[in-house]
C-alpha cells in the first residue's frame, strides 16, 4: 500500500474513532444532564454522578442502581455517625433521645433502601419509589425529632444530602416508568 493511502486510511480510522468516542461521552453527559435537570438541585446531582466513574458510561437503569448505592452509603454513614454521637454520655437527655430515635429511623431507611435495591434488580420501579419515599420519610422523622431541642443542626446537613441522593433515585425511576 502506498504511504499516502496508508496515511489516509489511518487518518480516517482515527477520525471515526474520535467521533464515536465523542458521541458516546456526549450521550453519557446528556443522560446525567437529563436526569439532573428534573431534580431539585441540578448542580449537586451532576456533581454526585460526575464524581462516580461508573456513571459516565451507565444507561438509565445502571444510573438508578448507582444512585441507590450512593443513597444507601450515605444512610449507613449517617447511622454510624449517630452511633458515635450516642457514645457521648454528657448529651442533653432530649438530644440523646432524639439521636436514639434517629438511629432507629436510619436503620429503617437502610432497610428500605435495601428493599429498593432488590426491587430495582427485579424491575419493580414502583416498589423502588415506594421504598425510597419511606426512607426519605424516616430521615424527615429523624429531623423532626429535634424540633423541640437545640440539637437540630447536628444532622441537618447529613439529612439534606441523604434526601437529595434519594430524590435522584426517585427521578431516575420516574424516568424509567415513562419509558
Amino acid at each position: 500500500m502506498k504511504p499516502i493511502t496508508s496515511f489516509f486510511l489511518f487518518s480516517l480510522t482515527l477520525s471515526l474513532s474520535l467521533s464515536l468516542l465523542a458521541s458516546v461521552a456526549n450521550a453519557d453527559t446528556n443522560l446525567i444532564d437529563k436526569v439532573c435537570a428534573r431534580t431539585h438541585n441540578k448542580n449537586s446531582c451532576v456533581a454526585v454522578f460526575e464524581s462516580n466513574p461508573d456513571s459516565k458510561q451507565a444507561d438509565l437503569k445502571q444510573l438508578g442502581i448507582i444512585a441507590l448505592t450512593l443513597a444507601s452509603s450515605k444512610a449507613t454513614e449517617t447511622s454510624q455517625y449517630i452511633k458515635t454521637l450516642l457514645l457521648n454520655k454528657t448529651l442533653d437527655p432530649v438530644i440523646d433521645q432524639a439521636l436514639s430515635d434517629c438511629s432507629d429511623q436510619y436503620l429503617d431507611a437502610i432497610q428500605q433502601l435495601g428493599d429498593a435495591s432488590s426491587d430495582s434488580l427485579e424491575d419493580g420501579t414502583k416498589d423502588v419509589r415506594t421504598s425510597v419515599k419511606a426512607a426519605i420519610a424516616a430521615a424527615q422523622s429523624c429531623e423532626n425529632g429535634f424540633e423541640e431541642s437545640s440539637g437540630r443542626e447536628i444532622l441537618l446537613s447529613r439529612n439534606a444530602i441523604f434526601r437529595q441522593l434519594c430524590n435522584n433515585v426517585l427521578v431516575i425511576h420516574k424516568l424509567l416508568e415513562e419509558k
